[in-house]
């Protein structure tokens, strides 16, 4: 697992100049995001399907336009390579460490192979708001001149100009280069779960939650924030939990 793993981040860093100027020019372009192929696409989900245990009735509402989706149609295109054999692999590796190991027991590999996960995750939503119209916000009016124009544009209230958007999911591509994340560990906090139901939650660049039930887990990243004490870390986030679990 851990020579393909390390085939895929080299694989991101060496097409990063590519797939961004080419999403920014067509933020609907038909490329692997992951390596720049045209060859072979895929569609890569952007909650694994195991995740959400592909139950085509589940569904994410994304909370720019009030519109929701389902997780079984929420994809981006990657190509059969990156997604089915190397992200197939690192992902096969986390279903295993995660049905075998208590949250406590992870060491600082497994750690970074999470902290790199939920990061993949992060941009995949970026590249999916990117890719997404705004169409209307659900329960107002149709407004022809805003329809068109990304969701990801609207994600307020960061700084939401094309130059920062792109910017933002440039850096978030970055962060897939490295395998060590050593001054985010603290930044990870991994529970464990018999809540039966899946739960997520996120804000773009910002944080991210993930509860699978399958694998009687959950996991909260903070995207930029570090800490020196992971108990800090804990209490932001149980804050966080408390105003949007359930939501």
């Amino acid at each position: 697992m851990d020579k393909k793993f390390s085939i895929l981040r080299r694989r991101i860093q060496k097409s990063q100049k590519f797939v961004m100027d080419k999403i920014i020019s067509d933020h609907k372009a038909d490329i692997c995001v992951l390596c720049g192929s045209e060859k072979e696409i895929t569609r890569e989900h952007v909650i694994p399907q195991w995740a959400f245990e592909g139950d085509p009735k589940k569904y994410l509402v994304n909370t720019k336009n009030n519109q929701p989706t389902n997780y079984i149609k929420s994809t981006i295109p990657a190509c059969r390579e990156c997604n089915s054999d190397l992200l197939g692999s690192f992902e096969d590796y986390l279903k295993r460490l995660f049905q075998e190991k208590d949250g406590a027991e992870f060491n600082c590999y497994e750690v970074d192979s999470i902290i790199w996960w939920l990061q993949y995750i992060g941009f995949k939503l970026q590249v999916m708001d990117l890719r997404s119209r705004f169409l209307r916000y659900k329960g107002s009016d149709y407004i022809p001149y805003i329809s068109d124009i990304p969701v990801a544009m609207f994600w307020g209230p960061m700084d939401t100009t094309p130059h920062m958007v792109f910017n933002t999911i440039r850096r978030t591509r970055r962060s897939l280069f490295k395998k060590n994340k050593g001054s985010k560990r603290n930044s990870l906090l991994v529970f464990n779960t018999s809540n039966p139901d899946y739960h997520f939650f996120h804000k773009v660049d910002e944080f991210i939650f993930i509860e699978v039930p399958q694998v009687n887990k959950a996991f909260f990243l903070f995207y930029n924030k570090e800490f020196d004490l992971h108990d800090n870390a804990f209490d932001e986030c149980m804050e966080i939990i408390k105003r949007n679990y359930g939501a």
